[in-house]
């Protein structure tokens, strides 16, 4: 049997697996989704390429933009 300590470690381990899954899964399921949109974005977004997405890129960048900021706004 498990000791109350190496089961908490075994569940924390399988929390952060599971987290890092998800995470993954959502990505890729992003950006298909922006990329069936009309019109496409360009450049292309790929769910692979870091440097493509995020703030890097128009059509992400002002998704993740905050409210209280204007994404056109280079000021």
């Amino acid at each position: 049997p498990l000791s109350s300590f190496d089961f908490y470690c075994q569940l924390n381990h399988d929390a952060d697996s599971a987290r890092s899954n998800y995470a993954a899964t959502l990505k890729i399921t992003m950006v298909a989704w922006l990329m069936e949109q009309t019109p496409c974005p360009e450049p292309v977004i790929r769910s692979r390429d870091k440097a493509s997405c995020g703030f890097n890129h128009d059509v992400t960048g002002q998704l993740l933009c905050p409210v209280d900021y204007n994404w056109e706004d280079a000021s």
